[in-house]
């Protein structure tokens, strides 16, 4: 499949190509799909077969580790109803939070935690669901963790979900021989709020353009911690998508992880500039959770 609707298989330039305004508009499938060329960071190439893994864990280490790539980055809206958490990893729904202070964390908690849990269940089928924390990030730079992610990246190693998964469950006091024949998927949900998200929106890579050798591990070494994570290398083959100008009352459900076979793995994303934006327009403000999925 040609990726970003502009490579063919053989490597040449389509000509299907159509100005609109300063973003670009691409015939794909006989849809035409509002596009942006952006700039995203992948992680050096150098760390594709090199010793050892990179870290990053601040603005200075991100820059050390990764390298700016233009893309072109569509917007998913017209194929909405196509895409799917189990093929794509990424679904769009409606979803209107009675939460109307984020930054209020036990309203958050209280509140927010079980109306994404239910939502999760609806999206995904899953059996049981738990959360393991959420992120609310603004235009505050002072913090490198909860600032905007600006590198692509997953949540987690996709090495071992299972053993990740029972640790979660062992965690919380639950006997891991109940989740024997269990399967697990790790999922995001990202929401905007206070107004839509049109400054530094969030961008995707189609998990059925990803490559299996596509993404390495790296140490995220934020918090004061190192986590072992992951993310992934540049491949002209990826498609990266965006929902353009995204509303308060959608979700956004990112995959993370998943031991089914067949099933999407994940789904790498990061923040990006839409050089189409106003400078006038606010900043983004979002609220991901961050969850367990339980299928029996």
């Amino acid at each position: 499949m040609p990726v970003s609707g502009l490579i063919d298989e053989d490597g040449a330039y389509c000509s299907l190509v159509r100005y609109v305004s300063s973003a670009k508009a691409f015939v794909i499938g006989g849809e035409m799909t509002l596009t942006v060329e952006a700039e995203v960071r992948y992680l050096n190439d150098e760390w594709r077969h090199r010793a050892g893994l990179a870290s990053i864990g601040s603005r200075e280490s991100r820059r050390a580790n990764t390298r700016k790539h233009n893309v072109f980055i569509r917007d998913a809206r017209a194929k909405r109803d196509e895409l799917s958490l189990d093929v794509n990893g990424f679904a769009l729904v409606d979803h209107v939070s009675a939460v109307t202070n984020f930054g209020d964390e036990d309203s958050v908690k209280s509140s927010y935690y079980a109306e994404i849990e239910r939502l999760t269940r609806e999206v995904s089928g899953a059996n049981e669901v738990f959360i393991t924390n959420h992120v609310v990030r603004t235009e505050d730079k002072s913090n490198f963790n909860s600032a905007y992610a600006r590198f692509l990246h997953c949540d987690y190693s996709l090495k071992d979900p299972r053993s990740a998964s029972l640790k979660t469950l062992e965690s919380r006091h639950l006997d891991p021989a109940d989740y024997e024949t269990a399967d697990f998927a790790w999922y995001n949900s990202w929401q905007p709020f206070d107004h839509e998200a049109r400054n530094n929106p969030l961008a995707v890579i189609d998990a059925t353009t990803l490559a299996e050798n596509d993404i390495v591990d790296y140490y995220y070494t934020g918090n004061n911690a190192s986590n072992k994570s992951s993310m992934p290398l540049f491949n002209p083959r990826h498609e990266l998508w965006y929902f353009n100008r995204m509303r308060t009352d959608e979700v956004l459900f990112i995959k993370q992880l998943d031991t089914r076979d067949g099933y999407a793995q994940a789904c790498p994303h990061t923040s990006f500039d839409d050089p189409n934006v106003p400078q006038d327009v606010p900043p983004r403000r979002s609220v991901e959770v961050r969850l367990l999925a339980v299928f029996r």
